[in-house]
């Protein structure tokens, strides 16, 4: 076996003061919420899914490293302690694939309570191992040091180096690249540079050309097409985890060669973050995660993307962003540690992962911190100039982001396909408005609902059964899974519910013969300089348009506020059309056309 070296991750991983308690002590209570679910033999057990999420446990160790390194207030040797306790935790959990010569992290895809698989927990397993011997190389023993590096390199060459190549959703591939890299910067080699660099550039190309991603590319095998969509959640995670990738391959993401593809990832994230750090939650391949119309559970990824974007490449936007997105987790962090995916509200119910999942990906909250740091000690930041009208478009998403002084809105056009698992539930129209001043939502939106706010709806035939078995058929199997998750959880009445909403909102609400203009999946949309148009027709929730039916929409801004313009030119054969125009809607005007203004 090749003599190791343990490397620190670079210069600036040294001893470190100054940091403000806003950064640290939400990290410092969500570490100690983690250890509050240790059994007796140092595993962190879930009390959801009641089994060790060792890539999750990753986490933990990383939380502890950076607290132990960025917290003057911290006990150096209890994290010291947590990390090596836990790192010895993956230790034990690596095993050969049976006969394969793959060696992975269990529980992986083994034991299937664990909701996750291989590439993501051992994406994560091998990057804490390698950071946990390079921090404390000078305090581990012979034995841990050398069992900590060892079972980081075995992963990735046995395992890695294949996985961040094949995987079909490009955020598993860019975790397993982060393993990879940590790996790589232990020991390095050819064999691994070579798949590292590789594995970037596949996630390069697969990249849409307004730096949106697919969440599961139809050229990468996804089975319906709503999980092609770009997606809110997942975004970040690829823009985050290559730049995390490129500094431990000793690459400056800042170099031509990656510079750009980096830049249109963080230009697309840093505009679906609104002034109140929440992002727009409707656009969105996989809605079956959430129970609100918006998470936080992503926003470390977010964090550390927009903020060490920001190192590499400047930009007020994303540094206002990165804040933003920070202080809008911390808000949703209980005060035992343990966070919220979303405020509760009507319409909103329980989230599918759960507050450990959360809980572990704060690692990348934590390896923000000091970049948060230089941007909250530098000159005040706002996000873009609050005066000023702008429209930004990202046509591959059909994505349009308006602004001025008063409000933020987002406006969705086409969208690939939809079930109640799958693809974003709303388009053609208004998606979400903030104010500017307050961060209130002015627009109100349930996941999966009726009537909703700025949207014409009415009927168009009757029940029609076959509609809806062919939209919803493949989704009941998966609803006897979410019903044994609940059982599992000890939630008997809701594992009994679980099935029966599935068929009500997968079968029943696609059958309905209730229509919408959210619900066409393939408006014209046009963009100006302060306005966005979509023309398409009401269409029932599988996406099929009403023959004959016709919707204007227009969207201006710099009223100031957001003034909306709709316009039924044509019902078709839908009857019983209205308007459900917004509660906080101001001076409303009705003849032939609706119109009035959010600010």
């Amino acid at each position: 076996m090749h003599r190791r070296r343990c490397v620190t991750e670079d210069a600036a991983r040294t001893a470190a003061g100054g940091v403000r308690e806003e950064l640290l002590d939400p990290l410092r209570r969500t570490l100690e919420w983690m250890l509050t679910l240790r059994d007796g033999r140092g595993r962190i057990l879930c009390p959801e899914h009641r089994v060790e999420h060792s890539g999750k446990s990753a986490g933990a160790i990383v939380l502890a490293l950076e607290l132990r390194r960025l917290d003057p207030r911290c006990d150096r040797q209890r994290w010291a302690a947590v990390a090596v306790e836990q790192g010895r935790r993956l230790v034990a959990n690596l095993e050969r694939e049976g006969t394969s010569p793959a060696h992975t992290f269990r529980p992986g895809r083994h034991d299937p309570f664990n909701c996750s698989n291989s590439v993501i927990d051992g994406g994560a397993a091998s990057d804490a191992l390698a950071q946990l011997a390079g921090d404390l190389a000078q305090e581990l023993d012979a034995e841990d040091r050398e069992s900590f590096a060892a079972a980081a390199l075995l992963h990735a060459r046995t395992y890695l180096r294949y996985a961040a190549l094949d995987k079909g959703v490009p955020a598993q591939r860019a975790w397993g690249l982060t393993g990879l890299a940590a790996a790589w910067a232990l020991e390095p080699d050819e064999v691994l540079e070579a798949a590292a660099l590789e594995a970037v550039g596949l996630l390069e190309r697969i990249q849409h050309g307004d730096g949106s991603y697919p969440y599961h590319p139809s050229a990468w095998g996804a089975e319906h097409p709503g999980a092609s969509d770009v997606s809110a959640y997942y975004q970040s995670r690829v823009t985050a985890f290559l730049l995390h990738a490129l500094e431990r391959l000793g690459r400056a993401p800042s170099d031509a060669a990656f510079r750009a593809p980096l830049e249109r990832g963080l230009a697309f994230l840093s505009a679906l973050v609104g002034p109140d750090g929440i992002k727009c939650g409707l656009v969105e391949a996989k809605p079956w995660y959430w129970g609100a119309t918006y998470e936080v559970a992503s926003h470390p990824f977010d964090a550390f993307a927009l903020a060490r974007g920001w190192r590499h490449f400047g930009g007020e936007e994303l540094a206002a962003a990165a804040v933003a997105s920070f202080r809008s987790w911390a808000r949703h962090l209980g005060a035992d540690g343990a966070l919220a995916s979303h405020r509760p509200g009507p319409g909103r119910g329980r989230s599918y992962q759960c507050p450990l999942f959360w809980a572990g990906h704060a690692m990348w909250m934590a390896r923000a911190v000091e970049d948060l740091e230089a941007i909250l000690a530098g000159p005040a930041v706002q996000a873009g100039a609050d005066e000023c009208v702008r429209v930004r478009h990202f046509p591959d998403a059909s994505l349009a982001r308006l602004e001025d002084g008063a409000v933020v809105a987002w406006v969705r056009g086409r969208r690939p396909g939809v079930s109640v698992l799958h693809g974003s539930p709303h388009g053609a129209g208004l998606l979400r408005v903030v104010r500017r001043a307050d961060g209130s939502e002015l627009l109100e939106r349930c996941r999966l609902g009726g009537r909703q706010e700025a949207e014409w709806s009415g009927r168009c035939g009757g029940p029609a059964p076959l509609r809806g078995w062919r939209a919803g058929r493949s989704e009941l199997g998966f609803s006897l899974w979410l019903a044994r998750v609940h059982l599992r959880a000890g939630r008997p009445l809701q594992a009994l519910a679980a099935p029966w909403r599935v068929l009500l909102r997968g079968v029943g609400a696609f059958a309905h013969p209730r229509v919408s203009s959210a619900f066409a999946l393939d408006p014209s949309m046009e963009v100006g300089a302060d306005v966005v148009t979509v023309s398409g027709p009401l269409a029932w929730r599988d996406g099929s348009a009403v023959a004959g039916s016709r919707v204007e929409r227009r969207y201006t801004v710099g009223g100031p506020g957001l003034v909306v313009s709709d316009r039924l030119e044509a019902c078709g054969a839908a009857r019983e059309v209205a308007y459900h125009a917004p509660a906080r809607a101001g001076a409303l005007e009705e003849a032939d056309a609706v119109r009035y203004r959010l600010s």
